[in-house]
Formats: C-alpha cells, sequence, structure tokens
C-alpha cells in the first residue's frame, strides 16, 4: 500500500473518506435528468462511518470526479456499465497512495476484476462488512477481499446521510426502502443474486421510524425502492396507513396482479400512491421472464391497466427489447401499446447480459456475446446478437421507439388531461426528453433505417 503513512490530514485530525457512485459521460443514457434519482446506497454506507471521520458523497451524474479530491480512503460502487469508469477513478487515487474499495454489484460478481484495481473489494451486501473495513483500515492492515456471508438485518440500518447529496437528488423525492429481495428470479436479472431470492422486511416500527425521519426534509413525495412493494399486501396495507398519516405521496414497484384487487387499488389511491411502476418487459411471454406478475396477453395487459388508471394511479412501464420471441415488428407493436393504453411514463430499454445472470451464462455458452465493453451495457446498447433480427436491426428500432416515445406530442397523447398526477408526469417526461432524443439521435442509422423489412414499422 504506498503512501499509508503520508496520506494528508485534516487540520481537525479527521480522516477524509469520498463515496463515489461513478457515471460514464462519454454518451448520453436515456434516464440522463436534470433531477437525478436519489439513491441510498451511499447515503446508507455513510452513516456507518464515526466522528472521526469527514464523509463525502459524490454521484458524477452531478459532479465529475478528478482525481485530486482530499481523502485519506475512497469507496466506489459500480453498476456493470460504470465499471470502466469506476477503475479509472480508482487507478486515479491508488496512483497518489490512496486505498480505494471497490463494493456494488459488478464487483460482487466479478471481484478478480475490480481487484486488478482496488485495494479491497467489497463482495455481497456491505453494511456487516464496513465497521471490519474501517477498523483494519486504521490499523493499516487492509486485506484485498471482504465478503459478506449473510444477507442484512434490515431493522439495523441507520438513518441514511441524505444530507450528503447533492440538492439535485433531495428535491423532488425522498427513497424509502421496507424490504430487499425478490423470488420472481428472472433469467436477465441480478437481484435475485445479490439481494437474495426471499423477501427480507423491515419492521413496521422501524419503518414509522424513517419516515418521521423523511418527513423532516423538503419532499413530500417517496419512492419506494422495494423490489416489489405490493407483493405483501397485507404489509403493504400497514406501511400505506403510515404514508397516510404522514401525508406523502409515493411511487412503488409493483405489478399488474394489482389489478385483480379493486378493494387494495382503492386502499392505494387513499394512501397517497401516485404511480406504480410495473415491470411489463414484453408483449409475449419469453422464457427468461420466469413467475413475470405482468406478463399475459396484450389485451389482459390493457385491461388491467385500465382497471388501474380508474383508480387515479399512474403507471411507469418498463419494457425490454431483443427477447428470442421479438422480430422487428415489435417495435411498432410496442410503442402502439404504450400510447394506445396511456402508460404515463414508459421506460424502454435493450436486453442486456448481465455479468452473473443466467442470460450472461446462455448467450455466452452460445457464442452470441459481441464484446465485453461494459462501459455498453446500460441497456441502451447492444451487445449480443439476437435471434429475430440482426444486431443493428434492434438498436435502430430501439432509437425509432425512444424518438417516438420522447417527442412533445407522443408525451401529451398518452398522458390524459383527466390524470390525477398529470403535472408530475409531464414534469418527468420532460426532465428526460432532452437526454432521450439525443441519444435516439445518436444511435439513429439511415442505412439500416432505409432496408428495415418493414419500413413502415419505423416511421422517421
Amino acid at each position: 500500500m504506498t503512501g499509508f503513512m503520508n496520506w494528508p490530514k485534516n487540520s481537525n485530525n479527521k480522516k477524509q473518506a469520498l463515496l463515489i457512485f461513478p457515471c460514464e459521460r462519454k454518451r448520453t443514457l436515456s434516464n440522463d435528468a436534470l433531477l437525478p434519482f436519489p439513491s441510498l446506497t451511499l447515503p446508507l454506507l455513510a452513516s456507518y462511518f464515526s466522528e472521526n471521520y469527514t464523509v463525502r458523497i459524490n454521484d458524477e451524474r452531478v459532479t465529475r470526479v478528478r482525481g485530486s479530491e482530499n481523502a485519506d480512503i475512497v469507496f466506489i460502487t459500480s453498476l456493470t456499465s460504470t465499471a470502466p469508469r469506476a477503475y479509472a477513478i480508482a487507478d486515479m487515487f491508488r496512483a497518489r497512495g490512496v486505498p480505494v474499495i471497490m463494493g456494488g454489484v459488478h464487483a460482487t460478481v466479478l471481484p478478480e476484476e475490480a481487484g486488478v484495481h482496488a485495494t479491497s473489494v467489497a463482495v455481497g451486501e456491505a453494511e456487516y462488512l464496513i465497521p471490519r473495513i474501517l477498523s483494519d483500515f486504521e490499523d493499516g492492515r487492509l486485506a484485498p477481499l471482504y465478503q459478506s456471508d449473510i444477507f442484512t438485518d434490515l431493522d439495523t440500518l441507520p438513518d441514511p446521510s441524505l444530507n450528503l447529496l447533492d440538492w439535485r437528488h433531495r428535491f423532488f423525492l425522498s427513497p424509502l426502502q421496507t424490504s430487499r429481495g425478490c423470488p420472481r428470479d428472472c433469467d436477465f436479472c441480478s437481484v435475485p443474486k445479490i439481494s437474495g431470492k426471499k423477501i427480507r422486511t423491515r419492521s413496521l416500527a422501524e419503518v414509522e421510524r424513517d419516515l418521521a425521519f423523511l418527513s423532516r426534509l423538503r419532499s413530500r413525495r417517496l419512492f419506494v425502492v422495494d423490489d416489489n412493494f405490493t407483493l405483501k399486501k397485507e404489509r403493504s396495507l400497514e406501511i400505506m396507513a403510515l404514508f397516510r398519516r404522514f401525508g406523502f405521496r409515493w411511487m412503488a414497484f409493483s405489478n399488474l396482479s394489482v389489478s385483480g384487487d379493486e378493494e387494495y387499488l382503492k386502499a392505494l389511491a387513499e394512501s397517497g400512491c401516485v404511480s406504480l411502476f410495473i415491470g411489463f418487459e414484453s408483449l409475449h411471454y419469453p422464457r427468461h421472464m420466469k413467475k413475470n406478475l405482468s406478463c399475459g396477453a396484450p389485451d389482459e395487459m390493457a385491461r388491467a391497466i385500465k382497471v388501474i388508471h380508474k383508480h387515479g394511479i399512474g403507471i411507469q412501464g418498463s419494457f425490454i427489447f431483443g427477447f428470442d420471441t421479438d422480430t422487428t415488428q415489435v417495435f411498432r407493436e410496442t410503442v402502439g401499446f404504450i400510447q394506445e393504453t396511456g402508460i404515463e411514463l414508459p421506460n424502454i430499454c435493450i436486453l442486456t447480459p448481465f455479468p452473473g445472470t443466467p442470460l450472461f451464462d446462455e448467450l455466452e455458452g452460445e457464442k452470441r456475446i459481441i464484446h465485453k465493453d461494459w462501459s455498453y451495457y446500460d441497456m441502451n446498447h447492444v451487445v449480443f446478437r439476437p435471434a429475430g433480427m440482426t444486431p443493428e436491426e434492434l438498436q435502430q428500432g430501439y432509437a425509432w421507439a425512444l424518438k417516438y416515445l420522447s417527442s412533445p406530442s407522443s408525451i401529451f397523447a398518452r398522458i390524459r388531461k383527466k390524470s390525477a398526477a398529470r403535472l408530475y408526469f409531464l414534469t418527468a417526461n420532460f426532465s428526460l426528453h432532452r437526454a432521450q432524443t439525443r441519444l435516439a439521435h445518436s444511435l439513429w442509422n439511415r442505412d439500416v433505417q432505409a432496408h428495415m423489412p418493414e419500413r413502415k414499422q419505423c416511421l422517421s
């Protein structure tokens, strides 16, 4: 550990800890927004540091890391798409003799790769690891690998240090987590591997304490970051009563099965539910979508959407292009479905084989993965050979769908005037409009567009 004894000390003798969320700025992403979504990961980790540390959070969606920042120790959390940028940042600090701890999804599934750039790699959920890492750091004996063999007890989580986030993260939404884990086990998703297939819950008393803490902040809107907040109805009803008592408007991840219980939908609306984020993923039923509670025939899904809308609840809908069942018809078909059903905030992306998922192993075995430049594993770029079209057709079809759905005329057409949260959804759509339009233009391929098998599907 070069330079261990020469790290700069603060005038008050506190050690400087820098927590970084990297972001690759070479290209625009579809989810780039003026008001970025507030992640809980780094604010939670920041709360584990003692008063002997001065802790700062640097989210590169807001401020770029230069590498010259004053720091005694650096923690970096990384997704697969941001791994190359995370490695570049780690290399800058280590060149100065500053130890770097690398964690997050990508480091957990590929610890040896991350270890080339980091002093130490944290594998798994970091809450139980942080005290050990800090103790070893202070004793001057950091280990190359720290692995959590157990999942975090959510009732032991401290109040997240949300005050360390930039105001742009805190202006619009406050994040809340009441559970972790997902039993669906879709082949393309890393959540079961990272957070487990069993849903772990935070007690009602702790959730109430969280809400009391969040009620002191500026935002009166919550985003519940649980993988599926409505899966356990009775428990969610108890938490919704707390939302109502504290006066929060809220959004959460869910599925279309809620449409089958109108009493439950009524309770959702009365508790202040603005919208549900639903992973439709496909209008068909790809084999990669195991236990998907949102997938069905398009007419069934349309009826379910209508029931949810009837109760004044909006929908943020996720759709994925590139399943083996998809042909070049999928783009026009999906865009038409979104517009006709009035899904207020569509989230479209390209199927991406993330390391550590069954999908990655399958496509790797079939030699269908084109490259492993992780910076393109952002769900906006094609990195594998699809079965029902060429990679170029998949990329162009996605660009067309993105361009169409982000146009002002399309936004106003699907967000109807009687929508209960019309202003919110217009704001959300237009906060993404510039980034999505720029991305569509950067991906646009006129030659491919001109030779699509059925050109009418991608009207320019």
